[in-house]
């Protein structure tokens, strides 16, 4: 029964979707998936990482050096920006300095980065609304599973199982929604008052001890296809479900399938439902991302103090909209994006003073290599 073919909800067949179904296959965890792959995506991410860095701090000492030279260039063309701009370029060439190239690869190195966030995002959307959808199809077959058994002799997941060996241009193939839809309305129309509840009472009960069976939690988030606040419960309202599951306009207009659905959600909401979080990964996405930028930025900060270079404002820019920006976007997105924000920001977090180390000891090599080459420059500096 755990692995039912669904008809509403239709497996996702993006590249990070099929990745994350096949992490949750060996860690029975979406959550624990989600976090394993960012793990592996920001370690495949580190050589890029490295250059990243190594040609930042290339062009920031590249430009400390050159600053003297600049600034006699810029106060005797003064009135005249063109020569001043000539004058520039003559000097990055006689240096053999490409500003573009460098500025290029960190462009290359910004455009997958986003590509991965938005991608990603855009997976995990698409992951919400298949699981939700098909969290809700499992219980709209426990709903009416016992009643179908009792008064009918009809086995729904055998039905449902039958069903699905047909073709999808088959007129005759049902939804899941259609096949229960009969056995609600009987359940309905019951008309002895205690016949009714008993029916109701067990098809709750049968509601709730499958969803614990299928809902997808992770420590204190009891729903991880919903923001982590504690304004929203844990089981969706109509309209949240029909966001979440990215349903037509059609569907959320049909009345049927809202009543169905609030009959069926309403008290699973009373005896299991509860806030679904309480901001803290929106609070470590924040922190984290904090962090993040300071670690990256810290060596750079303490060489250009003092400075009125643009790279100074920048950097401290960065340090207050970063954090703001994951921020929303964890407060905006399924705890899923949140886990991913945080194990993001946690391994460069974990992997920033390797990667300042390894960039250390390259430059130190190359300034050695030069210095041996140009024994002349070391005489300079003595």
């Amino acid at each position: 029964m755990d692995n039912l073919i669904n008809l509403l909800a239709v497996e996702p067949s993006g590249l990070w979707e099929k990745l994350i179904l096949i992490f949750n296959g060996g860690f029975a965890s979406f959550a624990l998936s989600i976090i394993i792959l960012t793990i592996c995506i920001k370690v495949v991410m580190l050589p890029l990482d490295f250059f990243n860095k190594y040609i930042s701090q290339k062009n920031m000492i590249q430009q400390q050096e050159l600053a003297p030279e600049l600034e006699k260039i810029k106060k005797r063309c003064k009135n005249n920006k063109q020569k001043e701009q000539e004058e520039t370029a003559k000097l990055y060439k006689q240096k053999n300095i490409n500003p573009m190239g460098s500025c290029l690869f960190m462009l290359v190195n910004l455009a997958l980065t986003l590509t991965i966030f938005i991608t990603l995002l855009n997976g995990l959307n698409a992951m919400s609304a298949f699981r939700i959808q098909n969290q809700y199809e499992e219980l709209q077959i426990a709903y009416v599973q016992q009643y179908a058994l009792d008064n009918k002799g009809d086995d729904v997941y055998k039905i449902i199982e039958e069903n699905n060996k047909k073709s999808d241009d088959d007129e005759t193939k049902l939804t899941i929604q259609q096949i229960v839809a009969p056995y609600i309305s009987e359940i309905n129309e019951i008309t002895d008052e205690s016949t009714k509840s008993s029916v109701l009472e067990t098809a709750n009960k049968n509601v709730s001890e499958r969803y614990e069976q299928v809902k997808d939690n992770f420590l204190w988030i009891d729903n991880i296809w919903l923001s982590d606040t504690p304004f929203n419960s844990s089981i969706p309202t109509f309209d949240q479900y029909a966001g979440v599951a990215r349903l037509s306009d059609e569907q959320k207009a049909d009345e049927n399938a809202k009543t169905t659905y609030n009959q069926i959600m309403d008290p699973l909401r009373e005896t299991n439902g509860r806030a679904n979080g309480y901001f803290v990964l929106t609070v470590l996405t924040a922190v984290c991302a904090f962090l993040n930028q300071w670690l990256m930025t810290r060596k750079q900060r303490k060489q250009l103090q003092g400075s009125s270079a643009p790279a100074v404002g920048s950097g401290k820019f960065m340090l207050v909209f970063m954090p703001l920006f994951m921020a929303f976007f964890s407060l905006m997105y399924t705890s899923m994006f949140s886990l991913y924000l945080v194990t993001s920001q946690l391994v460069s977090i974990a992997t920033v003073p390797l990667i300042n180390l390894i960039v250390r000891k390259v430059m130190e090599h190359k300034k050695n290599k030069n210095n041996k080459i140009n024994p002349t420059n070391r005489m300079r500096r003595i």
